[in-house]
């Protein structure tokens, strides 16, 4: 049965919500923090450093968690949806009591990463078993992934809309009430999503685990699990040094809402163009056709100057188009690997793997990247030294163009071997109904 675009609708606008507050959450709660409470960059990188990698670490035991209880998924969701809530809202109220900053801020994370990630594992498990038509799950992923980034679109615009009004700490805490009200309503469609549609068979899929969590390392999926991370590490190290690139090294801060609001949109206004390329190519190989628009448009960055607000622009628009291909296709994939494989038993397990990978990726580069920065002297919101400002550039503009090259490489090599087995599969086909026929003649 084809979805419906009601039933569509009512399960993708949750991504909404939660998409809204991944962007305060990951890029300017650290920005925040440090800028504002008096936090170092260092133990900022180290914060984040020890609750990204627990976040991510629990990931698959959501995932493991999900599937032993999933006539409680909805329970499991409302607990999501209310821990990201108190979250957010204690990372942009500040520290109360005597607590101290750092203690305050990592609990705070801790708790919103986690709901975030009890909502997107689900949310995605759900979306990706939602129809067993290959197609219609890229739909259902396009769908989803169209909300993302109309979230992502309005946490991009609204903190500059906010602080023009009034200063930074009114203007985040107004940012949660807007998350809130959003929140709200995203939950309670998504609550008739759930009672009007029949997921009965997600359940029954769920109910005949046997295997623990881990299993899942050895189903032949390491190679797009490697592929997986190498992109998310690449498109990571952007994501937390935008702030810092577009306020330190262009001096264009007032700009900053535009640029995302940019990259943003023109994700979303191709996101169809890669559903309909998915079909015609195939989606590994429409996937990979984004990573090498994407390496080539954006590593044009490392030869900006201060100022080059245009030619920035310029990137953030053509570095979009790929944005569609990263969000929708890869969850769509696992779907069909994890089908193709007869794992359904354990198929909100793979989702928590596919949430630990962002997460891991995120450690990996904030972690890595704000220790390099404090190693080489920067200093935010300040003037710089030449081989510090030398040192953001690299990392945000070239080293995210190898790693993504290096994934290119990575998805090419599981491509060759898909079509391998594909052939091989064919050709013992063929062979048996040749034999087959063979012995009826005889």
């Amino acid at each position: 049965q084809v979805p419906s675009r009601l039933a569509l609708f009512q399960y993708a606008i949750l991504a909404l919500p939660v998409a809204f507050a991944g962007l305060p959450l990951y890029v300017h709660a650290p920005d925040f923090y440090s800028r504002h409470l008096g936090l170092g960059l260092g133990l900022i990188g180290i914060i984040l450093l020890f609750v990204r990698l627990f976040d991510a670490i629990q990931d698959p035991i959501i995932g493991y968690v999900s599937d032993r209880y999933p006539a409680r998924r909805n329970h499991i969701l409302a607990i999501g949806v209310v821990s990201l809530s108190f979250g957010l809202g204690a990372l942009f109220f500040g520290p109360q009591w005597s607590v101290a900053t750092a203690v305050w801020f990592a609990g705070s994370m801790l708790l919103a990463t986690t709901g975030f990630s009890i909502v997107v594992i689900n949310l995605n498990m759900i979306g990706g078993f939602w129809s067993a038509d290959k197609h219609q799950r890229t739909r259902i992923a396009g769908w989803r992934e169209s909300f993302t980034l109309f979230g992502l679109l309005l946490a991009s615009i609204l903190p500059t809309v906010f602080l023009m009004m009034t200063g930074i700490s009114e203007a985040f805490r107004w940012l949660f009430v807007v998350y809130l009200i959003a929140i709200t309503v995203a939950w309670t469609l998504f609550l008739q999503f759930l009672k009007n549609v029949d997921l009965n068979h997600i359940n029954q899929i769920s109910n005949v685990i046997k295997n623990p969590f881990f299993q899942i390392l050895q189903d032949n999926q390491r190679l797009f699990f490697l592929t997986y991370l190498l992109t998310q590490i690449a498109a990571s190290l952007p994501a937390v040094l935008i702030l810092f690139f577009i306020r330190d090294y262009l001096n264009a801060e007032s700009y900053t809402g535009l640029f995302l609001f940019l990259y943003f949109v023109s994700g979303a206004a191709l996101m169809q163009l890669w559903f309909i390329l998915s079909k015609r190519l195939d989606k590994y190989r429409a996937w990979l056709v984004s990573m090498l628009l994407s390496i080539s448009v954006f590593v044009w960055v490392i030869l900006l100057a201060p100022g080059d607000a245009v030619s920035y622009a310029i990137i953030c628009v053509l570095s979009g188009f790929a944005l569609g291909a990263d969000l929708a296709l890869p969850a769509s994939i696992i779907a069909d690997r994890i089908n193709a494989r007869k794992a359904e038993s354990r198929a909100t397990q793979y989702y928590g793997v596919m949430a630990f990978i962002p997460k891991l990726a995120l450690t990996i580069a904030s972690g890595c990247a704000f220790l390099v920065l404090d190693s080489a002297g920067f200093i935010v919101a300040a003037n710089n030294t030449q081989t510090a400002m030398q040192s953001l550039l690299m990392l945000y503009g070239l080293a995210p163009c190898i790693i993504k090259l290096l994934a290119a490489v990575c998805l090419w090599i599981l491509i060759k071997t898909q079509d391998e087995n594909d052939e091989t599969v064919q050709n013992e086909t063929i062979k048996r109904s040749n034999n087959h026929g063979a012995y009826d003649v005889s």
